[in-house]
């Protein structure tokens, strides 16, 4: 579905990325893991081609710079860290605009997925930051692309929340999805690979279990990790 072949990413200078190549298949959920500034939201941005575009970029079987607004639409959403509304607009409405043909019914489902359907009826201006990063989900669930490119999709919300958001991603078979996130433990329960930027360039990407370890966390944040063991529940990591 994704396939990145040798990219390195510069901004203002510096060099976030240098020599990344990846490929994400469907059904795989890759997270972006790094530290604040790490190149996380820029990476998103370029796959998504709303940066420099880059022939170092294929989704499906085009470079990314032979894309059109329509074929990039058809192939792939994005949901930006922080939906910027300049105008209020109801939130079915909003949801609509992102569908390839306006449907209510499966807009509302949509939101209905995501725990957003008695916000239907609301103004886009008027939701909390969490409600809004919701139907922003919601947007992405409706515009029905094989590539989910999601910026910190659990942003703003509560533990229950959190948890119903990994579980309908976790539920996407028939999709590729490309996420950054900072809960390391949200990452380990939601993710199949990860890829960690780990500074000046360099990154280690593979299977979830073999990324997610304490040198390579230590790699990441710039400090020590520690794996808790809890009973009756999956390990948690907790930095030392």
């Amino acid at each position: 579905m994704l396939r990145i072949d040798a990219l390195d990413l510069v901004r203002d200078a510096r060099v976030l990325l240098r020599g990344l190549r990846l490929q994400v298949d469907t059904g795989q959920r890759w997270a972006l893991l790094g530290r604040n500034g790490a190149g996380k939201s820029t990476l998103l941005r370029t796959v998504a081609g709303l940066e420099t575009t880059s022939d170092r970029v294929r989704i499906g079987d085009a470079a990314l710079p032979r894309l059109g607004a329509r074929a990039l639409a058809r192939c792939r959403a994005y949901m930006p860290a922080q939906a910027l509304d300049r105008f209020g607009i109801g939130v079915l409405h909003a949801v609509m605009l992102a569908q390839p043909q306006p449907d209510p019914r499966a807009a509302l489902h949509c939101l209905d997925q995501v725990d957003a359907a008695t916000l239907a009826g609301r103004d886009v201006l008027r939701l909390s930051a969490g409600e809004r990063q919701r139907v922003a989900l919601a947007q992405v669930l409706a515009q029905r692309a094989p590539l989910l490119l999601l910026d910190e999709p659990a942003s703003f919300q509560d533990p229950a929340h959190q948890r119903l958001l990994a579980q309908r991603l976790a539920g996407l078979r028939e999709h590729a999805v490309l996420f950054a996130a900072h809960d390391v433990n949200w990452v380990a329960g939601l993710a199949t690979h990860v890829l960690a930027l780990v500074g000046d360039g360099d990154w280690i990407a593979g299977e979830a279990d073999v990324v997610l370890r304490a040198q390579v966390l230590q790699q990441v944040y710039g400090c020590a990790w520690q794996r808790v063991p809890r009973d009756g529940g999956a390990a948690l990591w907790v930095p030392a």
